[in-house]
């Protein structure tokens, strides 16, 4: 039965792909030059630093970039233009803490090809990142970036295997970039702790934690990469761990203070920390500040960079 459902995922999902690799679906072009950071994956492959990262360099290569997300549960409707101010209820954890880290324009919009020209027209972006693009098809994009987190070759589909699309469909990315320590291509990224930051912004040394009890709770995808950075650091941990993109409650909050007592210190990661802003008082709490780091970026940024200029001359 479990094989039966994933062969019909994967009907629906290859019927759907030979819809645009025939144009029968239209893929639309939009002003901007358009690049799809996504997986094959269900989560956890690091798209978000990856996409904050990438905006950061195109940035100061003197690039005009905004990132389009669609906001995963974000209660907003339409395009929206993420500020500090938002909450991760109206707009989604991953969009502000994109808004508040990359330093660039962040645009919350399900239908992506609304969002671009809204970039384009408001924001006169050159470049837009199209963060978790992959299997958004409609959209015409430039150059399609793929992070693989794991061996996708012997992974199955959903409902009941990790993979949203067959490893096959990788056919379909222009770059490849392994991260989590899976070495499958020429491009690798991975994460970097830098230090910990409170409530208020204010930056602690890693050394923090050594020899700590540590209470580390968190609600992404993959839990376990977020623990070993702390142990990384002599601290012993005890861990927390709620669904990806849990909504915090403050019987929630209740519970994690419950169980704090029995440590040192509360540590969080920053996706957490931004939904939990409204619900906190005082508590004297840490959130692990991350960046990401590519392996050969300037040739990515090269690439961008040629894509940009050749659009400019087919014009």
């Amino acid at each position: 039965m479990n094989k039966l459902l994933s062969n019909l995922y994967g009907a629906v999902v290859g019927i759907r792909n030979v819809l645009y690799d025939h144009g029968i679906l239209p893929s639309y072009l939009t002003p901007p030059v358009v690049v799809s950071i996504g997986n094959i994956e269900v989560g956890g492959t690091g798209k978000t630093p990856f996409t904050i990262t990438l905006a950061q360099h195109l940035q100061k290569r003197g690039h005009m970039v905004a990132i389009i997300t669609r906001g995963y549960r974000g209660k907003l409707k339409g395009t929206v233009l993420v500020n500090d101010n938002d909450t991760a209820g109206n707009v989604g954890d991953e969009a502000l803490i994109m808004a508040q880290i990359s330093g660039v324009p962040v645009i919350k919009s399900p239908n992506r090809c609304d969002g671009a020209m809204f970039a384009s027209r408001e924001l006169h972006a050159t470049i837009i990142l199209l963060d978790d693009g992959f299997q958004h098809r409609k959209i015409h994009r430039d150059l399609d970036i793929v992070l693989i987190s794991r061996d996708v070759y012997s992974e199955t589909l959903l409902p009941f295997g990790h993979l949203r699309e067959p490893s096959s469909a990788l056919d379909r990315a222009d770059i490849i970039v392994s991260t989590k320590n899976i070495f499958l291509s020429g491009l690798t990224a991975s994460l970097t702790a830098h230090d910990l930051v409170d409530l208020h912004g204010n930056s602690y040394d890693l050394s923090l934690l050594a020899g700590k009890r540590v209470l580390a709770f968190c609600g992404i995808a993959r839990p376990e990469t977020f623990f070993d950075s702390i142990r990384n650091f002599s601290a012993m941990v005890d861990c927390m761990h709620f669904r990806d993109h849990h909504n915090y409650t403050r019987r929630d909050i209740r519970q994690i203070i419950r169980r704090s007592k029995r440590n040192d210190m509360v540590v969080t990661t920053q996706k957490d920390m931004v939904k939990l802003k409204p619900l906190l008082q005082e508590e004297p709490w840490y959130a692990l500040r991350v960046s990401m780091h590519i392996s050969d970026v300037d040739y990515l940024i090269e690439e961008i960079d040629n894509i940009v200029k050749n659009r400019r001359i087919s014009r």
